[in-house]
């Protein structure tokens, strides 16, 4: 989530918040005014096990079930808004991609009957404003729902999503310091909060980070601030955050468990490491494809390190050429594995030309410092090595396509050719 600008004065802000709650309360006790308006709930225990059983079917592909044990939960907490949020999605999905929109339609006019049935409670309100996916039509419900209720704090959550893809930084994190402050028990809002401070303020991000961690450790919130504590973080820190992850959050009960292995795996240089990642993650999903060819990999790499490591170079290159080439990071550790193999073997040649090739299609440090180790052993200097490389370069480029762009505040079109001769880079950015 995009942060930048000028950071809220949240202290202030919650206390206002906390202030308003305070006052309605008081008013609605001493001066016996009709009903307070229902507050956000995080459900009741029949509820969340009503809640539980819908998930389950959910995950199991079963919406149409899962829609009416979320709505059985809702009936038995109506202020629950996890609840509402599922029957939602889940009806939605039930009938998509056929009747989706006749689906919405037929929600929004139950939550509007809801709504005029029970004005006092504003999870009717922001429902109609989760149906409306479009920011200018769903914030009208959003701040309806706060009128009603000022600490209702999945509204604030919302918001603070339609200001993120504004742009407007400031407002994104006033919303969610208040989501936080009206409802400090969902840990999701407290992750989120945390985010908004990711990349402007790192100190304030690692403080709410690791309070998510500290202060929700069985959730999956917990594990998406550990993954994003590890993600901004550098070795060594991040090597130990991602084994906390490894040994906490297992890759088959938490989703950011099973993306930090993913990028774990995909760091660790040493073959045996990657593999015990590996058969770990292939054990946690035994259909993955993917993971059960990284173990062969890993398993021929493994060997074949221990076979250099006892001077054994033809069966080591033997069992790299029998092996899948790497098409990720490890492709590097197999270059270099393949390369010390067949110069063991007597192949120095060999060993060159196949590390010229890898250079050339990705430069690396290691690989370029092999590449110089066994290029000085058949009596090449740097420029040649250099020029080496550069001929494989220049042998596999291709031309890029030709396009034609409109020019920036009005000036005439922009033409690749225009550029001929000199380095273009190209980005690519959809404010979605």
């Amino acid at each position: 989530m995009p942060t930048s600008g000028r950071e809220p004065a949240s202290h202030h802000g919650m206390s206002a918040y906390r202030s308003t709650c305070l006052i309605v309360a008081a008013l609605g006790c001493l001066l016996l005014a009709p009903p307070l308006a229902a507050k956000e709930s995080n459900g009741t225990a029949a509820a969340r096990a009503l809640f539980a059983q819908g998930d389950a079917l959910a995950r199991a592909g079963k919406a149409v079930e899962a829609a009416a044990l979320f709505r059985k939960a809702i009936a038995a907490d109506p202020d629950f808004v996890d609840a509402h949020q599922r029957f939602i999605e889940s009806t939605q999905r039930a009938e998509a991609p056929a009747s989706r929109t006749s689906a919405v339609l037929r929600l929004q006019q139950q939550y509007k009957r809801w709504a005029a049935q029970q004005p006092k409670r504003a999870v009717y309100q922001w429902a109609l404003g989760f149906l409306s996916p479009e920011p200018d039509k769903s914030e009208p419900y959003f701040l309806a729902a706060l009128e009603i209720d000022p600490s209702f704090a999945r509204a604030h959550f919302l918001l603070a999503r339609n200001a993120d893809l504004r742009g407007d930084w400031d407002a994104q994190r006033r919303h969610l310091a208040a989501a936080v402050e009206c409802n400090p028990d969902d840990p999701r809002y407290l992750m989120k909060y945390a985010l908004a401070y990711k990349r402007s303020d790192a100190a304030r991000f690692r403080e709410l980070a690791s309070a998510v961690v500290q202060k929700f450790p069985e959730s999956q919130a917990a594990a998406e601030a550990l993954y994003h504590l590890a993600d901004s973080a550098s070795n060594p820190e991040r090597r130990s955050l991602f084994e906390q992850m490894r040994l906490k959050y297992p890759a088959d009960k938490f989703g950011y468990g099973s993306l930090a292995m993913s990028d774990f795996y995909g760091e660790i240089t040493a073959p045996s490491e990657a593999l015990s990642v590996a058969r770990e993650m292939a054990k946690a999903f035994p259909a993955s494809r993917t993971w059960a060819r990284r173990v062969a990999l890993q398993d021929a790499m493994t060997r074949a390190a221990a076979l250099i490591a006892d001077r054994n170079f033809v069966e080591a290159l033997e069992v790299l050429e029998k092996s899948e080439r790497p098409s990720d990071a490890h492709v590097t550790t197999w270059a270099l594995l393949k390369a010390e193999a067949a110069a063991g073997a007597g192949q120095g040649e060999r060993a060159y030309t196949s590390l010229v090739e890898s250079a050339a299609a990705a430069p690396d440090a290691r690989v370029e410092a092999a590449l110089v180790r066994h290029g000085t052993a058949l009596n090449k200097n740097a420029r040649e090595i250099d020029a080496d490389v550069w001929r494989v370069r220049d042998a596999s480029a291709k031309p890029a396509p030709a396009f034609e762009l409109a020019g920036d505040r009005a000036t005439s079109p922009v033409q690749l050719s225009d550029y001929r001769g000199r380095v273009v880079l190209i980005a690519f950015w959809f404010p979605g």
